[in-house]
């Protein structure tokens, strides 16, 4: 038996299947900023989860953005309207007056209700006039804004804008630097602060708003790695399909490497399969490989899924079919009144609330300028159910609908039988 087995592999890339990250945010203040972290980024102190909220929104989950998108929708409703239709006239100058970036307050609070579904919070930039009254009123993406370190009665004064929080390669110093410092909401200070920052959110146990799904987030990273893994396996041609064992003789390993060349590219192409090229002195000493199924791994995947699409679903406060997944369960209206059962549900009892916060903060600048407050309404789905007509239904239908009565053998001549209904 010979001592000496060489083995090359032919397109064939390590590849990790999962390697999860914690997200561990922590709100840390440092250098007067209130840092809000991930933890994940190779500093405790990156400053920059809602950049990983931003990056797992467009590049995770399919589920998870379907979620938040529909959230946004049903926050933002229909127009900004007077909560009074009577005093329309008083609101609705102010709704269509423009800042100086060419956005009425309808945009500024649509681009605030995408926040509001993604951070369940939203932040505006106020500027006020030499009359005390809001003059301009503009949207501050969420990752460009950070709170200042809270006073003694804990209580934020300050916040600061920035472009650069997320460039996690620069210092935080840096980033500190390059940040504008701007007093937060105080309009009995306009004299002193004409321009201010209000930060939107419900209660939290942080200064800085939690996302109300957070608990998911390792899942939703679960999922983006299912998917990459599947990707690569896509871009490698997927398992070993075939060995080849071939008596090594007399070459060296410079012949075994250019044989493995040479066999490489015999096999190429965009269809080409991945093989494992064995290289022995002796055919008796062709390796054994036991099999690997990959119906096995396909089960453990499947499993995986189901389970990281139900803790989306559930961290979200949603139905099956709102993240795309139409269960088994039966419903008397249909496929169509599920949906719209399911969304109503949805509207009513999870961004009713949060479209709510964010119209308080609105109102609240609507209140110093002496103006009405407004609201946003959300209709339901206009679904209309189909009604069978009579011309739509076979005559044992018309006798289980109309009467309850049990179904007649259509194919036997059923002359003066009472039963019968009529045509």
């Amino acid at each position: 038996m010979s001592e000496k087995i060489t083995f090359k592999t032919v397109d064939i890339q390590p590849e990790k299947f999962l390697n999860l990250l914690n997200p561990d945010t922590q709100i840390a203040g440092y250098e007067n900023v209130l840092m809000y972290n991930t933890g994940i980024y190779g500093s405790k102190i990156d400053n920059a989860f809602p950049d990983l909220i931003i990056d797992l929104f467009q590049n995770g989950s399919a589920v998870n953005s379907n979620l938040i998108n529909t959230k946004a929708t049903l926050i933002t409703g229909n127009n900004l309207q007077a909560e009074d239709d009577k005093k329309s006239a008083e609101v609705e100058p102010f709704i269509r007056k423009r800042n100086k970036s060419g956005e009425n307050l309808q945009g500024v609070y649509e681009n605030a209700a995408s926040d509001m579904a993604l951070f369940d919070a939203a932040c505006l930039q106020v500027i006020f006039n030499r009359e005390g009254k809001v003059a301009e009123v503009y949207h501050i993406p969420i990752q460009n804004f950070r709170l200042g370190i809270p006073n003694k009665y804990n209580q934020v004064e300050w916040g600061r804008l920035s472009n650069s929080w997320g460039i996690i390669t620069n210092s935080i110093e840096q980033r500190i630097r390059d940040s504008v410092k701007i007093h937060m909401w105080a309009p009995d200070q306009w004299k002193k602060y004409p321009t201010q920052l209000m930060y939107i959110k419900k209660y939290s146990y942080a200064h800085y708003a939690v996302p109300s799904y957070n608990s998911s987030i390792p899942w939703i990273m679960i999922d983006r790695e299912i998917a990459s893994f599947h990707r690569n396996n896509i871009q490698s041609q997927f398992f070993l399909s075939m060995m080849i064992t071939q008596v090594r003789g007399s070459m060296s390993d410079e012949e075994v490497a250019k044989n493995a060349e040479e066999l490489e590219r015999f096999y190429a192409g965009s269809k080409g399969r991945k093989a494992l090229l064995s290289y022995v002195d002796q055919i008796a000493d062709k390796p054994v490989v036991d099999q690997i199924s990959g119906t096995e791994q396909d089960k453990v995947f499947d499993v995986l899924s189901r389970e990281t699409f139900q803790h989306i679903i559930t961290a979200h406060r949603a139905f099956p079919i709102l993240g795309g997944f139409d269960g088994s369960g039966s419903d008397l209206g249909g496929d169509a009144n599920k949906l719209n059962v399911s969304i109503m549900a949805f509207a009513q009892l999870v961004c009713e609330p949060m479209k709510q916060t964010l119209l308080d903060g609105f109102n609240r600048i609507f209140e110093v300028n002496q103006i009405p407050p407004v609201i946003a309404i959300t209709e339901p789905l206009k679904l209309t159910q189909p009604i069978a007509g009579a011309e739509d239904l076979t005559r044992n239908e018309r006798r289980a609908y109309l009467y309850g009565l049990g179904e007649i053998d259509e194919s036997v001549n059923q002359v003066n039988n009472p039963n019968l209904t009529p045509e």
